[in-house]
C-alpha cells in the first residue's frame, strides 16, 4: 500500500531534504539583505517568497497525505497541529519581542506608547492574526513570521471542511473568513494544490523519464515567472485600492504554484529510483529537516543580534556563510528546546482534551 500513497519512503526523505532546503534559504536571503550583500548573491530577494510558497503547498500536501492514512477526528487533529505549531511559534514570539526592544532601547529612550504597541503586536502575533486587518499588527522583530497566520488559518479553514458538517460547517468557515481576513483567504488554494496531490492518480503515475522532462519544464517556467511577477505586482498595486500586504504577489504566486506542484510530483518517480541513495542520507537528512521550522522563525531576530553587534564582514560573498552557518547551528540548539519538546506536548494534550468521536473521517487517495 506504501506503494501506492504519493508520499512513500523515499518521496518522504526528498521532501524533508526540500523542507530544510527552503528554510535555509529563507535564511540565505535574509543574511544578505541584513549585511548590504544582496547585489554579490546569485539569487534574488524574491527566493525567500518563493520558498513561504512552497512551505504552503507541502504543508497542504503532508497534512492531507497524514489524514488519508487512518481515520482521524477533530480533536486528534487539533492535538497534532497545536503540538507542531506551539512549541516554535510562542518561544519565536517571545525571543523577538524582547530583541526588538533591546534594540530600540540600545538607540535612546523608547517612544511613547510603545509598551501599549508591543503589547498588541506580541497578543495578535501569539493568537496568529498579526495578518487580520480588524486585530492585526506587525511581529516585532520577526519578519518572516507573517507566514504563521496565513499556515494557522489554513489548517483552520481544512478543518473546519473535513471535520465539521451541515451549519456548523457555514457557520465555522464564514466566522474564521472574517476572523483571516481577504488577504489569507486569497492565497489558501495554494494550500490546497499541496493536498489536490494526495488525491491524483496523475501525480502517483509518471514514471522517471516524464519526471525529467516535467522538472526541465517547471525549471524553464520559473524563468517566464520572473519576467513579469514584478510587471504583475506593480499593476496589482495601482489595480486594488487597499493594501493586499504579502498576498500582492498573488498575480505570480498562482503560477509559481502550479510549477511547484508539478515539480512534486515529477519528483516522486525520480526519488523512487534513488531510493537507496536517500535512505544511505535519511538520518542527516531527518536531522536537518527536525530544526528547519526553528530556523524559520528564529534566525530573523538571531541575525538582527549579529548584524547590530557582531563583527562586519569583508569583502566578498564567500563570507556569507560565516553568519548562515552560525544561525544555522544556533538554531539547530534551540530546537532541542523547542521541536523536541512537541512530542511531550501531545502527550500532555491527549490527556487532558476530553475525548470524542465526532468529526472522525478518512479521506482515501483516487486509486491510480
Amino acid at each position: 500500500m506504501d506503494g501506492e500513497r504519493f508520499i512513500n519512503r523515499p518521496m518522504s526523505i526528498a521532501l524533508d531534504a526540500l523542507r530544510f532546503l527552503s528554510a535555509l534559504g529563507v535564511l540565505a536571503v535574509h543574511a544578505a539583505d541584513f549585511y548590504g550583500r544582496a547585489e554579490e548573491m546569485p539569487f534574488t530577494l524574491r527566493l525567500s517568497h518563493g520558498c513561504v510558497i512552497v512551505f504552503f503547498v507541502l504543508s497542504g500536501l503532508v497534512i492531507v497525505d497524514s489524514a488519508t492514512k487512518k481515520a482521524m477526528s477533530l480533536r486528534d487533529y487539533t492535538i497534532a497541529r497545536a503540538a507542531r505549531i506551539l512549541p516554535v511559534a510562542v518561544p519565536a514570539v517571545l525571543l523577538s519581542a524582547l530583541v526588538h526592544v533591546w534594540l530600540t532601547a540600545s538607540e535612546g529612550p523608547l517612544p511613547q506608547g510603545f509598551a501599549a504597541e508591543g503589547l498588541r503586536a506580541v497578543t495578535s502575533s501569539l493568537l496568529f492574526l498579526n495578518q487580520s486587518p480588524a486585530f492585526g499588527a506587525p511581529t516585532w522583530g520577526n519578519q518572516p513570521y507573517w507566514s504563521m497566520a496565513y499556515e494557522v488559518w489554513y489548517y483552520a479553514l481544512f478543518a473546519a471542511g473535513f471535520f465539521l458538517s451541515g451549519w456548523q460547517r457555514i457557520a465555522a468557515l464564514a466566522l474564521m473568513v472574517l476572523l483571516a481576513g481577504f488577504n489569507i483567504v486569497l492565497l489558501f488554494p495554494l494550500w490546497l494544490a499541496g493536498a489536490w496531490l494526495v488525491r491524483s492518480p496523475w501525480a502517483r503515475s509518471l514514471t522517471v523519464r516524464q519526471g525529467v522532462i516535467y522538472l526541465m519544464g517547471c525549471a524553464a517556467m520559473l524563468q517566464v515567472i520572473r519576467l513579469f511577477d514584478l510587471k504583475a505586482l506593480l499593476w496589482l498595486r495601482d489595480q486594488v485600492p487597499f493594501s493586499l500586504s504579502m498576498s500582492e504577489w498573488v498575480l505570480s504566486d498562482y503560477p509559481l504554484t502550479a510549477t511547484v506542484v508539478v515539480a512534486l510530483a515529477a519528483l516522486r518517480p525520480l526519488a523512487m529510483a534513488g531510493s537507496a541513495w536517500l535512505e544511505r542520507w535519511e538520518g542527516p537528512i531527518r536531522y536537518a529537516a527536525g530544526f528547519s521550522f526553528s530556523l524559520y522563525l528564529f534566525h530573523f531576530p538571531l541575525l538582527m543580534v549579529m548584524e547590530r553587534f557582531g563583527p562586519e564582514l569583508p569583502p566578498g560573498a564567500w563570507w556569507m556563510l560565516a553568519p548562515i552557518a552560525v544561525v544555522t547551528l544556533a538554531c539547530a540548539a534551540i530546537a532541542q528546546g523547542t521541536e523536541r519538546f512537541t512530542p511531550a506536548l501531545r502527550r500532555w494534550l491527549d490527556l487532558r482534551l476530553p475525548q470524542g468521536g465526532a468529526g472522525r473521517v478518512s479521506i482515501r487517495p483516487e486509486p491510480a
